[in-house]
């Protein structure tokens, strides 16, 4: 479970604590969480250790550590390589976080006689050990095999450098439809 403070970190005090009663602009540092009362219990640089409700206390330090990056997906593959992902999903099935009952984007077009699927994800947190996302990528790394064109685009959001492209378009061009311009958007061409 994810609290929001971090044991260890340093923070400023001003309320009241159980022991000391009103405590004001004293620093200290995070011990551990009473997750029933929402209380920390902290230890003051000068001397002492206190419960302090949540409210109470303040972050010197700005923003929480291991802040999680957002990220924008898209991909685009046929109807065929879609129902394959989907499968390999159920078939895995119970999956706690399932990115798949979240998607915010899906589009569908007909193009030289095929079918294409746009599925994509706006702004999400996508970690690697993810189920749901460990089953898409591994899957999208067999359609090679299987003769499946895709086009997969990660897009971290507060990194812009930080791109991610996996694509497969030798045998059709027609899920080439991505380009990133600080924002992933969907070619017009293909309709």
């Amino acid at each position: 479970m994810r609290y929001k403070y971090n044991c260890g970190e340093l923070v400023q005090v001003n309320g009241l604590g159980k022991k000391y009663g009103k405590i004001e602009n004293q620093l200290g540092f995070i011990i551990r969480k009473d997750e029933f009362y929402n209380d920390y219990l902290i230890n003051f640089i000068f001397g002492g250790q206190d419960w302090i409700n949540e409210g109470s206390i303040q972050r010197v330090l700005g923003e929480k550590r291991n802040k999680t990056e957002r990220y924008q997906i898209r991909l685009c593959t046929t109807e065929e390589g879609y129902k394959i992902i989907k499968n390999k999903i159920k078939e895995r099935s119970p999956i706690s976080n399932n990115k798949f009952l979240k998607i915010d984007i899906y589009r569908k077009f007909k193009k030289d006689g095929n079918t294409y699927i746009i599925i994509g994800w706006k702004s999400v947190f996508w970690p690697v050990s993810n189920k749901s996302v460990r089953i898409l990528e591994s899957t999208l790394q067999e359609f090679k095999s299987l003769n499946i064109p895709f086009q997969y685009v990660l897009l971290n959001e507060d990194i812009l450098t930080d791109i991610r492209i996996m694509e497969f378009i030798d045998n059709d061009n027609n899920v080439n439809i991505f380009f990133i311009d600080r924002k992933i958007k969907i070619k017009t061409t293909f309709q």
